[in-house]
């Protein structure tokens, strides 16, 4: 017998699902009626659980405006369960009951790009009335991955907690905290495949009087039930009822739906964003096992999906997603900087997206002479000077972007990584300084030394990119020369001093940085620092790096990654001369003088009970200063040791007899290591300052053990404390000679 209530409970389902509810057994019905019946207080979860078969069958009802759905669904699957047959009933009091009606023969319509998904649509119907005061009720079966019971008394207090937060205005935090617990069952799941997963998508907006409906079928892929619901939530729509069916692998996901004020949805905009949402995040989520960071991922892509199913323009590129190399680099990117992926979202939408769908680009390594000859077509239309710099400007997000999309995507290891970076920034640089020296020369025309011929001039490379080592979110160090002082040619002529000097002033405002540290201008090595000129004569350059000059103890270790990126040929060469003077004289290098540097870096620039990868004590300078204090001592008689790269330089000390092969190896691993934390440090904060390794129980730093490869934390944790351990002994147990 059932009581009154569950009598009224199942009047008011019939009232309105009387066709479907005739789909069901008699049982199913009965629960749900139950989980409806009687009045619910605000905020009410009503949960049962019963063992069927090999499996279970778990009921939830609550309030519908709490977007329940998601978030259920997205914690029974993160405590090992997976759904394999479901229905989502919503009741409200004033809805009109619904009724199937006689099929139509569509009228023609033009056929759907071919996308490898089948599309299918029935013709609209008249638009029915509007329900209020909802109520949802949903009943799964379900299987466990393991053969664990589930500890369901923590798995409704979950859901609890999520409906209350979700109602409470407090959505964002109860989804992120579901997207956590996901992606942690997540990470046992199997790798997303390598080809292009069927989907078959059917729009159906005839069959029901009040609903669009409509069906996705396609094997099962992690986390498209959460991702798909909560996309209709950010695009207001709503689910009046649900079902999912599993037959064999694949899985069919049936919605029935209305806008947000119960209105059916017969707008072909809103069609279309049904549509390609459902397309996109079956893909997407395909790939979602691969991703190093999956929460992160999830929550990048449900941004994705909020923002860009508004454009009206999103769905013509949906063609180009078509593609499994796509997909598996979208998600490697989202799991992988959330930097990255905000700077595409948000600033670079139309300027970046070329890239991600650019298959065949991520391919290829681009030599600086093909880069130079791309920028050159891409400036070879604009007129103006503002047209040059945001079309180059343009040109390096790309370039950029598609460089670390494939080091992300595991395309090229680090080594192959900083140098393709690198032939970005040289082109950059050089085109830079050629816009800047030719609006300068239009407004005072061209400098001339004291004898009368044309004043050359050079641009030369410091620190990682000096080095060719530059990594994700390196900056740029660099240092302006000129021949000599002199005068312009033009009706009023000026000093070369103040020519360059407004030549480097406008190349400073010629490329953007939009994130700290990131691709940012980096001068202070110049002669006298913030307080010299931006460019320097060949004589003030000599004079500064002379055995009286004032250049420090710590400019002797940084000339040594100093290299020409641009110039004549002979200010190149006398520029250089004067670096070897400088850098391998005769007089020791002051060891005691760079460890003092060394104590007051980590104890005055590495916050109190913090551990800075580049800064601390066994940080990557530790490897660097080290190394470079070996190339000044031997490099002095030997020009093949005066090489600006760390790992070569290494390299070359071992071959030449300074260096074990045992302790080149560990100074190429440990810093190729540090490296790479950096990097990913970098990665996700988006800014190239802050480098202190998070706590090691934090969730950051379980985020970078994924993001490095690492197979646990304990295990990133031991190597980072093993290179920076080895990295604090350098200097005691094989100091470099006086």
């Amino acid at each position: 017998m059932t009581s009154q209530t569950t009598s009224d409970a199942l009047d008011a389902l019939t009232s309105q699902w009387e066709d479907a509810l005739s789909e069901l057994d008699p049982s199913s019905v009965l629960i749900i009626a139950q989980l409806l019946e009687g009045e619910a207080t605000y905020g009410e979860v009503r949960m049962r659980v019963e063992e069927s078969g090999a499996g279970w069958r778990v009921g939830v009802s609550t309030d519908a405006r709490s977007n329940a759905l998601p978030l259920v669904a997205g914690l029974l699957t993160s405590n090992g369960l997976d759904i394999h047959q479901a229905d989502i009933f919503t009741i409200g009091a004033a809805s009109r009951p619904t009724t199937l009606l006689p099929r139509r023969q569509p009228p023609r319509r033009p056929a759907p790009s071919d996308f490898g998904w089948r599309r299918r649509r029935r013709p609209r119907s008249q638009p029915a009335t509007r329900g209020t005061q909802r109520r949802v009720a949903m009943l799964f079966d379900l299987s466990e991955r393991s053969a664990s019971i589930p500890g369901w008394d923590k798995i409704e207090r979950d859901i609890r907690t999520a409906v209350r937060d979700s109602l409470s205005g407090r959505t964002e935090s109860a989804t992120s905290t579901v997207i956590d617990r996901f992606a942690e069952a997540l990470r046992d799941a199997g790798q997303g495949g390598a080809d292009q997963l069927p989907i078959d998508i059917f729009t159906d907006v005839e069959s029901s009087e009040r609903h669009t409906l409509i069906t996705i079928s396609s094997i099962d892929t992690p986390g498209f039930l959460f991702s798909f619901t909560n996309a209709l939530a950010s695009i207001h729509v709503n689910i009046a009822r649900a079902t999912i069916r599993t037959h064999d692998d694949i899985v069919q996901d049936t919605f029935w739906l209305t806008d947000s004020s119960g209105g059916k949805i017969e707008d072909e905009h809103r069609l279309n964003q049904l549509w390609v949402a459902a397309a996109l995040i079956k893909q997407f989520t395909f790939y979602l096992p691969i991703a190093p960071d999956p929460a992160q991922a999830l929550r990048q892509f449900n941004s994705l999906t909020s923002q860009l199913l508004t454009m009206r323009d999103w769905t013509s590129k949906l063609h180009d997603l078509d593609s499994p190399d796509v997909m598996e680099t979208l998600a490697r990117m989202m799991g992988t900087s959330r930097f990255l992926w905000e700077d595409f979202l948000r600033m670079q939408h139309e300027n970046l997206f070329p890239v991600l769908l650019d298959s065949e680009s991520m391919e290829k390594s681009l030599s600086l002479r093909e880069l130079e000859v791309l920028i050159d077509s891409d400036l070879e239309a604009c007129e103006t000077h503002e047209e040059r710099v945001r079309e180059l400007n343009d040109f390096k997000d790309r370039e950029m972007f598609r460089v670390d999309l494939r080091y992300i995507t595991g395309r090229v290891d680090l080594g192959r990584f900083a140098r393709e970076l690198t032939d970005v920034a040289d082109a950059l640089i050089r085109k830079a300084f050629q816009i800047s020296y030719r609006l300068a020369s239009e407004r005072h025309s061209i400098p001339h030394t004291v004898s009368g011929s044309a004043c050359g001039w050079g641009i030369f490379a410091l620190g990682k990119f000096g080095g060719r080592d530059m990594g994700f979110g390196s900056d740029i160090e660099l240092m302006f020369v000129y021949e000599s002082e002199g005068m312009t040619d033009g009706d009023e002529p000026v000093p070369n001093s103040m020519f360059f000097e407004e030549v480097v002033r406008e190349f400073l405002n010629v490329l953007e940085t939009r994130q700290q540290g990131i691709f940012e201008i980096d001068m202070r090595l110049r002669p006298y620092g913030s307080k010299g000129p931006l460019a320097s004569s060949l004589a003030a350059f000599r004079g500064y790096y002379s055995p009286d000059g004032d250049a420090r103890q710590f400019e002797r270790l940084a000339m040594v990654r100093m290299r020409p990126v641009l110039g004549d040929d002979g200010l190149v060469s006398g520029v250089m001369s004067v670096r070897n003077t400088f850098v391998y004289s005769s007089q020791p290098i002051d060891l005691d003088d760079i460890l003092h540097m060394r104590h007051r870096q980590a104890s005055e620039l590495v916050k109190r009970g913090t551990l800075n990868a580049k800064l601390s004590r066994g940080g990557v300078v530790d490897i660097e200063y080290y190394v470079q204090a070996w190339q000044i001592a031997k490099g002095r008689s030997d020009c093949e040791l005066r090489l600006t790269n760390t790992l070569e330089a290494v390299e070359a000390l071992r071959l030449k007899g300074h260096f074990s092969e045992t302790l080149a190896i560990s100074l190429s691993e440990s810093y190729s290591m540090l490296r790479k934390l950096i990097d990913g440090l970098r990665m996700v904060r988006g800014n190239a300052k802050d480098l202190d390794i998070p706590a090691h129980d934090s969730k950051e730093f379980q985020s970078l053990a994924h993001r490095m490869s690492e197979h646990g934390d304990d295990n990133l944790s031991a190597h980072i404390s093993r290179h920076m351990d080895f990295a604090k002994r350098l200097w005691e147990e094989h100091p470099p000679p006086r």
